[in-house]
Parts: structure tokens; C-alpha cells; sequence
């Protein structure tokens, strides 16, 4: 097995792809946040179905979050890390509403391993901030 703190490596690049537009989770979830009346959600890419109940019917977003959990698989295979080396992973983002057009402001990427759990905090613009 791989080092753990690889999986650093992971959870801050999980972090940076799910703020970008290349993740395609926006504006979806932001749009769907907003409509629900939600500030922020908690996305766990570790489950066997990461998109919330409550939005499994917009299906781009459906989608989206899918391949947002094989980004996340595919990184941690990249550092040397098998899905069962990963007891979990979370993505909390959080939106402003009003305002970037329903894209996410923030996202905090977590994963937890057999000996520690891992935290990312980064904005809309790519920039770290402190967890």
C-alpha cells in the first residue's frame, strides 16, 4: 500500500476538481441547493450512490456526481490506494446564493483512512482556505 500521506495529495485535488468547471456538478447542485432552500450539502463520494435522494432526479447532476466519485477512485488509484484503503469520503459544499451563477463558492473534501482523516478546503477561484 501506498503512504498515507498521499492521501493528502487526493483529498486536495479531489477538492480543486470539484469547484472547477471541469467536475460539470455545476450549477446543477447549486440550482438545486437554492430550490431546496439549502445553503450547503454533504456529498459522500464513498457511498455506492453519491447523489442525494432528494435531487436523484435531475440527472445531469446524477451524473455529474458520479463521475465525481470515479474522479476521486481514479486519484486515489493514482497515488496507489484501493477503494477499500478509504473508509470515507465527503464533500460538504457550500453556495451564495444570488450570486456566480449557482456555482459552488466553497467546497471541503474529507476522507478518512485507517489511521487519519484528511481535510481540503478550497474556494470557487482555486485558492486553499484554512478547515
Amino acid at each position: 500500500m501506498a503512504s498515507h500521506k498521499r492521501l493528502k495529495s487526493v483529498v486536495q485535488s479531489t477538492a480543486h476538481h470539484a469547484v472547477s468547471a471541469l467536475s460539470f456538478v455545476h450549477p446543477h447542485l447549486g440550482q438545486a441547493c437554492e430550490d431546496a432552500g439549502m445553503d450547503s450539502v454533504e456529498i459522500c463520494v464513498s457511498e455506492n450512490e453519491p447523489c442525494p435522494r432528494a435531487f436523484a432526479h435531475i440527472e445531469p447532476l446524477h451524473l455529474a456526481l458520479n463521475t465525481l466519485k470515479e474522479t476521486f477512485y481514479g486519484l486515489a488509484a493514482t497515488e496507489g490506494f484501493e477503494p477499500r484503503d478509504i473508509e470515507s469520503a465527503k464533500l460538504v459544499f457550500e453556495f451564495k446564493h444570488g450570486q456566480l451563477d449557482h456555482y459552488c463558492s466553497v467546497c471541503t473534501a474529507s476522507l478518512v483512512s485507517a489511521s487519519k482523516t484528511y481535510q481540503s478546503k478550497v474556494n470557487y477561484l482555486g485558492n486553499t482556505e484554512q478547515v
